[in-house]
């Protein structure tokens, strides 16, 4: 049965094979199309079609016999816990730059 990975931005990869839970490619992946482009992934087999969200690429191995394996899994709840505290983080610090410039604007002017 070949398989088709949709990923969020409607890049596709298609004519995969699965093993387990990886799938297999007889070509290697820019791994590079991964990134931030995991929120969802859909995997149809031409029948049936699932929707994961929240995927992160682990790996992609090439074994002896010239395929190569592709290896997922979904977000933790502590990862995502995590990108909204670190995003918050990154929003405190904005604001408190902001306001250091301010107060150098106000003291620059005295």
């Amino acid at each position: 049965m070949q398989y088709t990975i949709t990923l969020a931005d409607g890049r596709k990869l298609t004519g995969l094979d699965k093993n387990g839970d990886n799938f297999v490619s007889t070509e290697k992946v820019d791994e590079s199309i991964f990134e931030n482009n995991l929120s969802t992934m859909t995997v149809s087999d031409g029948e049936t079609e699932e929707t994961f969200k929240d995927m992160v690429f682990i790996q992609q191995m090439e074994w002896a016999d010239g395929t190569f394996y592709l290896a997922f899994r979904e977000k933790t709840q502590q990862e995502k816990i995590l990108e909204v505290i670190t995003a918050n983080t990154n929003g405190l610090t904005d604001v408190q730059v902001a306001l250091a410039e301010v107060y150098e604007m106000i003291l620059g002017g005295m």
